[in-house]
């Protein structure tokens, strides 16, 4: 444990501590701007135009090519009969805004793909403005991080920090829900209390005071500077991520689970 603990890197703490600044979550002083030098475009862009906008975060090129951008989440537009998620709509328009009639340039992420088959990677404008930052800045959107596209976590980080602190966008209501509510899958943002840290031989688990279990896997524990452990019982942690649904394996267990990949995805509050 030990071993992998010493092979996080320094840059671990700015990343939670642009996301999880105390003044963000608490109040009592004012977000500056996502900093410039993180929000840099970086080199290996291509040039590409838009087709057609899907929703907040996923777009067709007129290559043909579908995008995911990386290192956000929007609100999922409904589809089947189903309704939108609040401001789902909102960040379809913001993202159309955008990149319609833009010049654009794309860097690919490190992986490349996700399970869907789309592109996954960061789009720019004529200005070299990450349009991630842009939306996340109106609070239009969540920053998510998933490695190894972690290029801009820095810029997304901060600019969802600013908009969360303005209560712009989706910040302007509760939509941090408690654990003990929890009642569906897909993308999440909750509080809870930790119950119970127990280790596996390649997972460490994380029970909440809910239907709620984190998993990480020991792979990824390099991303992280303080893995959990005992101490964490009975303080509150706010986490983010992809909920699913094992109802038909609960065997016992919570009934859904959040996979951890960087420590972007939680905030432990403190003890007093």
């Amino acid at each position: 444990m030990q071993a992998l603990v010493a092979l996080a890197n320094e840059k671990k703490a700015s990343l939670v501590g642009a996301f999880f600044l105390a003044c963000s979550l608490l109040a009592g002083c004012v977000q500056a701007d996502p900093p410039q030098a993180s929000c840099v475009m970086p080199p290996g862009v291509e040039t590409v135009s838009v087709r057609s906008v899907t929703d907040g975060d996923t777009l067709r090129l007129t290559d043909g090519r579908r995008l995911r951008l990386a290192g956000i989440n929007t609100p999922e537009i409904g589809r089947d009969g189903k309704a939108s998620e609040p401001w789902a709509q909102a960040a379809r328009r913001e993202l159309l805004a955008l990149v319609n009639g833009e010049p654009l340039q794309l860097k690919v992420g490190d992986d490349p793909r996700d399970h869907y088959g789309r592109t996954l990677g960061y789009l720019f404008d004529s200005h070299g403005r990450s349009v991630e930052a842009e939306l996340l800045q109106s609070g239009l959107g969540y920053a998510v991080v998933i490695p190894p596209n972690d290029a801009l976590a820095e810029c997304h980080l901060a600019a969802e920090a600013n908009a969360r602190q303005a209560r712009r966008g989706l910040w302007q209501s509760g939509v941090v829900r408690p654990v003990t509510h929890l009642d569906r899958g897909g993308f999440q943002l909750l509080r809870g209390s930790v119950v119970a840290v127990s280790q596996a031989r390649q997972a460490l688990w994380i029970d909440l005071d809910g239907p709620l279990t984190l998993r990480l896997e020991r792979r990824d524990l390099v991303h992280f500077d303080m893995p959990p452990d005992a101490g964490w019982v009975g303080r509150e942690l706010e986490v983010r991520g992809w909920a699913v649904d094992r109802r038909e394996q609960q065997n016992g267990f919570r009934r859904y689970m959040i996979s951890l990949r960087h420590p972007a995805q939680l905030h432990l509050f403190s003890s007093d």
